[in-house]
């Protein structure tokens, strides 16, 4: 009595297996010309080297900024360490550390050699 029910005649499919049977249906459907192909691939070329150069314009503009505002920095912090070792209340300790940050800022750094 129970045999009838052990086994369903057909398997349920799942929501995505579904999904993509709807799919495939479309791109089966929607065949496209070899003309069409090529002119969509064209378009998407185009799309993809136009926002490639917007984000190298976008790039080179903070690029720019971020240079600039460097060249400030640097020209605030070797101001200071100037000024240290041009205190002559500053300690040889501090005036020898402000010398080393100098020559780090100017790329002068022997050590590294």
């Amino acid at each position: 009595m129970t045999d009838f029910m052990s086994k369903p005649r057909f398997q349920i499919p799942s929501a995505r297996a579904l999904i993509q049977a709807r799919v495939l249906k479309r791109v089966r459907g929607n065949k496209q010309s070899k003309k069409n192909k090529l002119k969509f691939a064209l378009t998407a070329e185009l799309r993809r080297r136009a926002k490639e150069r917007v984000k190298l314009q976008h790039r080179h503009k903070m690029q720019q900024a971020i240079e600039s505002e460097l060249n400030q920095y640097r020209a605030k912090v070797y101001q200071f360490y100037r000024s240290i070792i041009r205190n002559p209340e500053s300690t040889a300790q501090e005036k020898l550390l402000a010398r080393e940050r100098i020559d780090l800022l100017l790329g002068l750094d022997l050590d590294k050699e």
